[in-house]
Parts: C-alpha cells; sequence; structure tokens
C-alpha cells in the first residue's frame, strides 16, 4: 500500500510539477534558474535508509533533466537561446553541462515514499553561473553613441493599444543626479533576456553588451526586471531616471523616443549609471 501511495503522490506532482516547471524559466529577480525533480524508493533497496537514499537520488537526476531543459529556453539575447548557442557549439554544451552539475538544492521534502527535490542555478554570478558559460568575453568596449539619427516621423514600433496603466516619467530633470534607469515597458510585452538592448526608434542601440566590461555582466547582469514600480527597482539606485519605452521591436528589444533616448545618453555621461548597468526594466 505504501508503494502505491507512493506512485500516486508522485503522478499528483509530476502533473502539477511539470506545469510549474515548464512556467518557470529563469527567475530574473531572484538570478536564478529552477526546476523540479521527483524519486520513488525502490522494491528491492536493502533497508529504509537506503530505500530514502535512492528515491533522493532519482529526484536529483529528474531534476537535472528538468533543469536542462529550463536553461536551453533561457534567452541569451532578443534572437538567441541558450539552446540555439548549444546546438552551434559543443564547447557551449559542455561548458552547460558542467555548471549544471553544479546545480544547488535549494528544496527538497519526503512523504510515503517519494522524495521531492528543488535544484536551482544561479544566471549571473563570477563563477558556476549560466552567464560564466554562455556570455562572450568583451575585451574591447564600444562607446556609447555620441550623437543620435533624428526620430522618424512615425514611430515604426508604436504598440496596438495604449496600457492603462503605465509609471509618471521623470519630468524635473535634474542633471548629474541619477543612480540608474527605469525603462517603463508597461503592457508592450517586453521578454527577460541575459543580454537585452535599450534601441531608438531610428533603429540605434544606446545600450547593449557590446558597451559594457563583459566580466561585470557575467558577475551582475545587464538590468533588473520588476513587474512593477513596487517590485524590485533598487538596482537603479535611490534617484533613477524614469523613461517610458514607446514600443518594442521585432526582437522584444525596448524601444525608446530619440529624444529620450538623447537625454539618458547626456545624464549617463554625468553619472556612468549604464556603465554600471544600473538599468531595470518595467514589464
Amino acid at each position: 500500500m505504501k508503494k502505491i501511495a507512493a506512485l500516486l503522490i508522485m503522478c499528483c506532482m509530476l502533473v502539477f510539477g511539470s506545469v510549474a516547471s515548464a512556467a518557470s524559466g529563469a527567475n530574473f529577480d531572484a538570478n536564478r534558474v529552477e526546476a523540479d525533480g521527483y524519486g520513488v524508493e525502490p522494491d528491492n533497496a536493502g533497508s529504509a535508509v537506503q530505500a530514502r537514499l535512492m528515491a533522493r537520488r532519482a529526484a536529483i537526476a529528474d531534476a537535472q533533466r528538468n533543469l536542462a531543459e529550463q536553461i536551453a529556453g533561457v534567452q541569451v539575447n532578443a534572437e538567441t537561446t541558450v539552446r540555439d548557442m548549444q546546438l552551434a557549439s559543443d564547447v557551449v554544451t559542455t561548458r552547460v553541462s558542467a555548471v549544471l552539475k553544479g546545480a544547488k538544492v535549494i528544496e527538497e521534502s519526503y512523504e510515503d515514499g517519494a522524495y521531492h527535490v528543488v535544484l536551482a542555478l544561479p544566471v549571473f554570478g563570477a563563477r558556476n553561473s549560466l552567464a560564466s558559460v554562455v556570455l562572450p568575453s568583451n575585451p574591447v568596449k564600444t562607446e556609447f553613441p555620441k550623437a543620435l539619427t533624428p526620430e522618424p516621423e512615425e514611430n515604426p514600433y508604436a504598440p496596438e493599444y495604449t496600457p492603462e496603466t503605465t509609471i509618471e516619467p521623470t519630468t524635473h530633470r535634474v542633471s548629474g543626479t541619477y543612480t540608474g534607469i527605469i525603462v517603463d515597458c508597461t503592457g508592450l510585452g517586453l521578454r527577460t533576456a541575459m543580454s537585452p538592448v535599450i534601441k531608438t526608434t531610428s533603429g540605434e542601440a544606446i545600450y547593449g553588451y557590446k558597451n559594457l566590461d563583459s566580466k561585470k555582466v557575467i558577475k551582475n547582469g545587464m538590468a533588473g526586471y520588476a513587474k512593477n514600480i513596487n517590485g524590485n527597482v533598487s538596482r537603479a539606485g535611490s534617484n533613477p531616471l524614469i523613461v517610458r519605452a514607446v514600443g518594442v521591436d521585432r526582437y522584444f528589444n525596448p524601444v525608446l523616443s530619440v529624444a529620450d533616448a538623447k537625454m539618458v545618453l547626456e545624464e549617463n555621461e554625468l553619472t556612468h549609471f549604464l556603465d554600471n548597468t544600473a538599468v531595470v526594466f518595467i514589464h
């Protein structure tokens, strides 16, 4: 009966757990990718202790397989996932496999012969993170633009509708005081990525991986993501410059008006918040 009960529990866990696992992906706020794993005590275990240990090992192995799937779906940039990089390079595949083995158990439980674990791998971090094995070295930084192409007559990235709720942008500018930038992308369909790009309506990139110290990005990431202004926006500091994105491009990168992009670049010249990756996207 105990074995049957354990199998029933595990079936329920697999049905509901697989949905949660598939939906989780990379949690940029928590800086990790995580996945569930389940194991049931085998019939041929020598003792209760051995049976429980074998169930735990099976759960960890299951979680590693699920975590590998989660990692493969993480967006490195707007066009490329980790899976794309693995298909293109055996070296990347080997490196991802190596960090996967270092994933940590952050939760575990045992009930009626069934073991459940949650494995987590950091997205960013100087060592043993996903970023450390998929983001390339950037030995020479590209300078931020000094001049921008004028605004087009019509915004080619304009959304099809106006979101009901947006954040009040910075209206009274006090130059040289800003600690970071918050880009309001509410309702625009922005997607999270390890290496996002901020563009203008003229199609120019004003912020991207090529502009930054790759070691700093691998350690801390390029930007934070929050669901609203009350979320985790501390990355932008105590006095962030707030701008509203006017759309997203076909790769789901945020797009600013040329006027706002010019303001962001001018303020960055004074306090270097872009260089310090003090960037948060509200999505």
